[in-house]
């Protein structure tokens, strides 16, 4: 049970919402059509909850294959700002490849038990969205294609965490796909993306250096970062407002711009790194949870874990207020 939870740990369960969210998402939508199966819906999250901890794990397999993460802690001594805790268990000699090899495989078992009841209950497109999923997930960091490493690793994330989440969800729950589901899948994959985009603009210096070709990295200058940031935050209100303005989706989820506020200062203190890297800025009271602060201060990482805990916090409300305005219907 000790090694369960050491490779729970380290397999970032903090970016969970990133995947439960979206997929909670896709079941409360799917709670009112008929053939809906709680039972296969609580399974299809867990099952997602399990696959994103698998891929995490295989993330910082590939990565410390191609360069060992040391060299961030290389990169802070020469004065760079780069996040030194990539892989902090390998680094330390508490686990071997070996053994992060083994725990990625034992989450990605489970999550492909879990998706074979489904797929004896719901048929064929389970199995090929999840070995659509699985392909993609690999090629995120893994050879041969190492997208992340070739500026696609955003876009990876999007469709994975995105559409093919809802709709994989949605689907296991009730045997149909949906407009709207689809719509709302597109905008959560975005707000994903944002918490990516915006952890490679903090850690741009440091991907360079590690030959990592983020999007933030093959983009020419500030501007057009900052311009991403922007579109990637701004576009999912876009998408909901157009949907219920042409009469497609209730009324109810205007709820969702509750969470503006949060996007504004997100984007302000974006704006604010990419001007003047090197200043510190304090998160603001309001800008919602963010766990661990004070350990998060003591190892000096506060700078990077504010903004993208504020990029989390606004993928999170979105998608608690989009399951609130459906439970309204």
């Amino acid at each position: 049970m000790k090694r369960v939870i050491f490779w729970f740990r380290n397999a970032r369960p903090v970016a969970l919402p990133q995947s439960l969210i979206p997929g909670i998402t896709a079941v409360v939508l799917a709670c009112r059509e008929s053939g809906f199966s709680v039972w296969l819906s609580v399974l299809a999250v867990f099952g997602v909850s399990m696959a994103h901890l698998s891929l995490n794990l295989f993330d910082d397999y590939f990565d410390y294959r191609k360069k060992e993460s040391g060299y961030r802690d290389t990169l802070a001594r020469e004065g760079i700002r780069a996040r030194t805790i990539k892989c902090p268990y390998l680094l330390s000699g508490e686990a071997t490849m070996r053994q992060l090899l083994r725990a990625a495989l034992l989450f990605g078992c489970i999550a492909a038990a879990a998706g074979s009841v489904i797929l004896i209950f719901r048929g064929i497109v389970i199995l090929l969205i999840a070995v659509l999923t699985v392909l993609i997930g690999l090629s995120y960091s893994g050879g041969p294609l190492s997208l992340s490493y070739h500026g696609f690793g955003e876009f990876v994330i999007g469709l994975l965490f995105g559409p093919l989440l809802m709709i994989g969800v949605y689907y296991a729950a009730c045997s149909r796909f949906d407009g709207n589901v689809f719509w709302i899948s597109v905008g959560m994959g975005m707000l994903v993306v944002n918490v990516l985009y915006t952890h490679s603009v903090l850690d741009y210096e440091a991907d360079i250096r590690a030959g990592k070709s983020t999007l933030a990295a093959v983009l020419p200058q500030n501007r057009s970062r900052y311009f991403v940031s922007v579109a990637l935050v701004v576009c999912p209100y876009i998408i909901l407002a157009g949907r219920i303005m042409t009469d497609k989706m209730t009324p109810w989820f205007f709820l969702v711009f509750l969470t503006l506020p949060w996007a504004v200062g997100l984007l302000i203190s974006i704006k604010k790194h990419l001007q003047h890297p090197e200043r510190f800025e304090k998160p603001a009271g309001w800008w919602g949870p963010m766990e661990n602060w004070s350990g998060i201060q003591k190892i000096g990482i506060d700078w990077f874990m504010f903004r993208w805990y504020l990029a989390r916090n606004v993928l999170m409300g979105f998608g608690i207020l989009c399951i609130a305005a459906s439970l309204v219907l």
